[in-house]
């Protein structure tokens, strides 16, 4: 079976319990098969691994397993004792074992040990007790998954290695002798999570896939950070899964969607991910399936009217993948970088004249779309993407503004903008300042006294 669904386990603030099942029914929807829970938020997942849950979490975690159960879904815990752990120390051992065993009695029996963003070094203790990091490792999820396994033969578990993409192994998989080892040494009957070439990967081929396959000794099951945000506040994803095809699922053990914090922002990710476990993966249809579906969250309190299909449409294309703007965005975008590309253009050009029309039209819809938001009966969906799009709203503002400027045929010496023109989109404060301080290219790679 492969393995394919969403996890909770990126830095920021936890989801909500009533956010957690509608992603339950989300999955369902989707085709896919698990929920993950493992916010880092949560500290006893990560910064208090030894310490059980108290009545109350138990009492809501086991709540969660039996709502995944009643869909036909696995429901796996995190658990990251990676920050602190001495891996050859025994005590350290039946702390975890306590954790499983408290999770095992609240009818959790899949389990994820995360060993992620952790030095890749060893007190003292342990550089006596083992050869290397990967072999400490092991050794602590062999024995954890023997005990859970001792206990309930059907349990599964996923580990997550310190290396896991391949700029962590030097870009070098095959020479990583960290990823060698875990192949060796840990039990065959232990996925191994890998988000591809990098930590946020813009493709995921399946030659690396191969690759990574045969140093592990094991199909890899893919964490997908395709669509994650919490390594950047400012940007949120809301378009389709991209860079993957069909190609890459014989050689994969599961997919399992990292997604944005902001809940609400991500049912087009959790829906184009499962078009693609389902097979006959297309970006472009899978993504305006997900749009019609995903339509019907967001009425309007006033007319309980749903927002137009083609306003979402530009919603997703402003917000859509880490790595480019949605296909009409990035046309319009194109050509006006073409009507900039003079200090003075012919704005006299029918061209020029189109593209400045262009731009107006983009930014009377953002307008319109901003404030149609700010009307949704779904507040959470509101304020998921409402700093996005008051950033996205000032932005297209500034840039009409200045064409509009151009349009004038301004005087050479004058600039742009006056003292008349300061609107919202003139920054400051410590970042703008920092920024200023940097001299970049395009590409933003620094070239100092350049």
């Amino acid at each position: 079976m492969l393995l394919s669904g969403v996890i909770e386990g990126f830095y920021g603030r936890a989801w909500s319990r009533a956010q957690r099942v509608d992603m339950l029914d989300w999955i369902v929807a989707a085709g896919m098969n698990c929920f993950i829970y493992g916010p880092k938020d949560d500290i006893k997942v990560r910064a208090r691994w030894r310490e059980t849950y108290d009545a109350e979490e138990a009492a809501d975690l086991a709540d969660l397993v039996e709502a995944a159960a009643q869909r036909g879904l696995n429901f796996m815990v995190a658990i990251a004792p990676c920050l602190d752990v001495t891996y050859s120390d025994a005590a350290e051992l039946q702390a975890l074992k306590r954790r499983l065993d408290q999770l095992l009695e609240l009818g959790v029996n899949q389990f994820v040990l995360l060993f992620d963003d952790i030095p890749a070094t060893l007190s003292a203790p342990d550089q006596a007790a083992f050869p290397n990091f990967a072999a400490a490792q092991a050794h602590l999820a062999n024995a954890a998954f023997a005990h859970v396994r001792a206990r309930e033969p059907r349990a599964l578990m996923v580990f997550c290695p310190t290396e896991y993409c391949a700029a962590f192994a030097g870009h070098d998989v095959p020479g990583s002798s960290y990823l060698d080892t875990l192949g060796r040494r840990l039990d065959p009957a232990i996925k191994v999570f890998w988000t591809g070439p990098d930590i946020v990967s813009e493709t995921i081929s399946a030659a690396s896939l191969a690759e990574v396959g045969r140093v592990l000794r094991r199909k890899p099951v893919i964490w997908d950070n395709f669509h994650a945000n919490d390594y950047d506040i400012r940007r949120v994803h809301a378009g389709p899964l991209g860079g993957r095809g069909d190609e890459i699922l014989p050689l994969i053990d599961g997919i399992i969607s990292n997604p944005n914090n902001e809940f609400e922002a991500n049912f087009v990710a959790v829906h184009t991910t499962g078009a693609l476990v389902r097979g006959g993966y297309d970006e472009a249809a899978a993504f305006e399936a997900a749009l019609a579906a995903w339509q019907t969250r967001f009425r309007l309190a006033s007319s309980r009217e749903t927002i137009p299909l083609a306003e979402l449409r530009l919603l997703a294309e402003l917000h859509y993948q880490p790595f480019r703007c949605g296909p009409t965005i990035e046309a319009l975008l194109g050509r006006t970088r073409q009507m900039l590309a003079s200090h003075r253009p012919d704005v006299d050009d029918a061209e020029w004249q189109a593209g400045h029309r262009a731009v107006r039209e983009l930014r009377n819809q953002v307008r319109d779309l901003f404030h149609r938001t700010t009307e949704l009966e779904n507040r959470d969906l509101f304020y998921a993407f409402n700093q996005y799009l008051w950033e996205v709203r000032e932005e297209v503002t500034h840039l009409c503004t200045y064409l509009d400027w151009l349009a004038e045929k301004p005087a050479t010496e004058d600039e742009f903008p006056g003292r008349e023109r300061i609107y919202n989109f003139y920054r400051q404060g410590f970042s703008v300042a920092v920024q200023d301080l940097l001299r970049r290219d395009a590409g933003g790679r620094y070239h100092h006294g350049a």
